[in-house]
Parts: C-alpha cells; structure tokens; sequence
C-alpha cells in the first residue's frame, strides 16, 4: 500500500469514521491536547481522501487532541486509494497493538473483526501482525463471551488477563458470573479458579455426551435333558411362544445341513449364519 508524502490536512475537511478505539479517555485528551497546543502534532497521522471528505485511518488521538488544541490542520500521510475494511484494521491494529495504552478488549475485538473481514486464521494474524502466539490470540479471542462490564473490570485491570481467559472458556454463562463474583471478592485464588474451572468444563464435557441406548435386557431358558445334557437359548423379550417358534425353525434348519454327521462347531457355525436363528445352544 503505497503513500503519497506529507500534507497538512485541514481539520474541517476531516470525518472520522471506524476506530479500533471504543472510546478515548477524556482525561489524556485533556493533556494530549495541552502538549500539542505547546509543541504541536510531531508524528504525522494516517488517512485516505473520500470525496471531499479525509479519512483517518491512524491518529484519532491526535486530531481529537489538535481539535481541543485549536489547531486548523494536521500533518498527514495521504494513502493512494481506497482501502478496504481489512486493510484499515490490519493498518490500527499494527499502529495500536503495539501500544501499552489500547485496551485489552479493543484489541480483542479488532482482531475479531480483522478475521471476519479478510478470513484470516489466529495463525495468520500472528504471523503476519506479530500481536503474539496463535495460542495467545485465541485466548484473546475467548474473553469476548464475557459482558463487557466484565471486560471493563479487565481493562481496568482489577481482573487478571489469565482469570479472565480461564473464566471465560467456561461453557455456561451464570457458572462464568459465578466465578467472576468469587474472584471480584477475593474467595478464589489463582490456583482455585484453575481447578473450578477444570472441574466445570469436565462436568459439562460430561453431561453434553449422549447416552447410550440400553440394550434389551436378555432373558435365559435351560432346559435339562438328561445327565450332561442341556438346551440354553438366550434373547430378549423370551416367551413360551417365541421359544417354540424358535425351536421349529432351528429344526429345520438343522434338518437341511448337509452333511449330516458333521461337526457340531462346523453345524453351529452354518446355523448361526442364518439371521433369522437368534440364541445359544450348549
């Protein structure tokens, strides 16, 4: 993406449209603008014309601080075109990432878009932005299921990035404000939360399995017929009815082997194959 050289922009002419930013915080405006009313903009901003219209693509900060200052222009480096959705997040995120001062959830929330846009993996957007490891970015990726007071109490820092991720990898929304609750209140330590959180995610894993379906439960007949000898047949749902049926057909069956005399495990074998003989004979 090429840029054209340094222009004085005039402030009348600029309309801020999209921002990784959520808000900017009224009081390091205050004194952004106080600095740059003594020593003026020192880093030049980033934007595309539009029509008659500039767009800033990077310095929000700074023409929000220059507006406050009462200044009429600000330097800008004017891109060549156009950009797309994904270029003008991929160009914030590598201004602002970099950053100590974009808040965690601003920064999730722009790599979100930023994939959604340009279908980029975590993989990608590690590679190509260097905003950490893939493993890292889809940890960031999981705080967006949390409420955004809940996110602001992480921007603020009072909860933890690491609880905040293990909270929030959570399944179940009201066991994730339970957790949040503890740890707001001091009850669960660092250590306790990991083993809660583990403890959950295995119930649910647990729970979210399907049953298996039981089996018919099977019924067993002996009939003795003499010393050493016996017929078992077993089966479900076994009736006096059903065995004699049983029976008949396994005569038959036995009736057509051929040969005859030959051995009774060859015999159980060939009857056995036939489908529609259900049972044990011993």
């Amino acid at each position: 993406m090429e840029a054209k050289a340094i222009q004085l922009a005039p402030l009348s002419r600029i309309e801020v449209r999209s921002n990784v930013r959520d808000r900017l915080v009224e009081s390091e405006q205050i004194a952004l603008a106080g600095n740059i009313a003594e020593n003026g903009v020192l880093s030049p901003c980033v934007g595309y014309v539009d029509g008659p219209k500039i767009v800033p693509v990077i310095g929000h900060r700074r023409i929000d601080a220059a507006t406050r200052a009462g200044l009429d222009c600000v330097p800008m480096i004017v891109l060549d075109h156009v950009p797309t959705p994904a270029e003008i997040l991929i160009l914030q995120l590598s201004e602002n990432c970099v950053r100590s001062d974009l808040r965690i959830s601003e920064r999730a929330r722009a790599i979100e878009s930023l994939m959604q846009k340009s279908d980029w993996s975590a993989a990608r957007v590690s590679q190509k932005l260097r905003l950490g490891s893939e493993a890292t970015i889809s940890r960031l990726l999981t705080l967006l299921v949390l409420p955004q007071t809940v996110l602001d109490l992480v921007d603020a820092g009072r909860i933890p990035i690491s609880s905040a991720t293990s909270i929030a990898s959570v399944p179940n929304a009201d066991e994730r404000q339970r957790l949040i609750d503890e740890v707001l209140a001091g009850r669960l330590s660092r250590d306790r939360l990991v083993k809660r959180v583990k403890s959950l995610r295995t119930s649910h894993h647990r729970s979210s399995q399907p049953r298996r379906a039981k089996r018919p439960a099977r019924e067993r007949f002996t009939v003795h017929l003499g010393p050493g000898r016996s017929l078992t047949v077993s089966g479900p749902n076994l009736s006096l009815t059903s065995l004699t049926e049983w029976l008949q057909a396994l005569l038959k069956r036995i009736g057509r082997l051929e040969p005859q005399d030959m051995a009774l495990a060859d015999a159980a074998k060939a009857l056995s194959a036939d489908a529609s003989c259900k049972g044990v004979v011993s």
